[in-house]
């Protein structure tokens, strides 16, 4: 039952999904909400489909290849595709972002992402970085900045404590399945977290 419980956490919260998550969070809890309906639901598809929807494809492609066992990409040596593809779907979508003379702050945000996964690309031929630890990491630091600089216009310390709480759970399921060692999470919160902040002070 733990390990089912913490299989569903990983899946839902997976770096897959999280970009997707943090666009919702944008649309609708940030002063963007006030743009008119149409544009922020056709501008969540086009982030969707570019961070979420091209790298799942890519990664059940290399399964069916035989390249990777399973979506949970276990192995090293299964990650470098998909951290290639991750990054390249991040920059894009940061340039989509700018085409639609989004806010700074919020390209930062894949910016940071794509960055974060030039890091843990570098890492991972020597050391498995938790990749969900770094996702999850960088989306509770961007709250945190959203939430300091007024951009949480909706319960902003709830946010800021649910991505505490994330991190936690997250960080405890991958323990929990053997994915990672309680440094490799934490090394993935570090990674995530200061390369957000780093990219958003910069850039932001």
């Amino acid at each position: 039952m733990l390990s089912r419980t913490a299989q569903v956490i990983s899946d839902l919260f997976s770096p897959i999904v999280l970009p997707a998550y943090m666009m919702a969070a944008a649309m609708w809890v940030s002063p963007l909400s006030v743009a008119p309906e149409r544009v922020r639901l056709i501008t969540m598809g086009v982030v969707t489909a570019l961070t979420a929807i091209v790298p799942t494809a890519v990664i059940l492609t290399l399964i069916k290849l035989g390249k990777a066992k399973d979506v949970s990409l276990s192995s090293r040596s299964e990650r470098y595709i998909p951290y290639v593809v991750s990054i390249v779907c991040y920059l894009a979508t940061a340039l989509f972002l700018g085409s639609a003379n989004a806010p700074m702050w919020l390209r930062s945000f894949y910016l940071g992402a794509a960055f974060a996964g030039v890091l843990a690309y570098a890492i991972t031929s020597k050391w498995k970085i938790s990749a969900h630890s770094s996702s999850v990491g960088g989306v509770a630091a961007v709250l945190a900045w959203m939430s300091y600089h007024g951009l949480l216009i909706y319960g902003s310390m709830l946010w800021v404590s649910a991505g505490i709480i994330l991190c936690g759970l997250v960080g405890t399921s991958r323990l929990i399945l053997h994915r990672h060692t309680p440094a490799q999470v934490f090394a993935g919160y570090c990674l995530g977290a200061l390369s957000e902040l780093g990219i958003l002070i910069i850039l932001g």
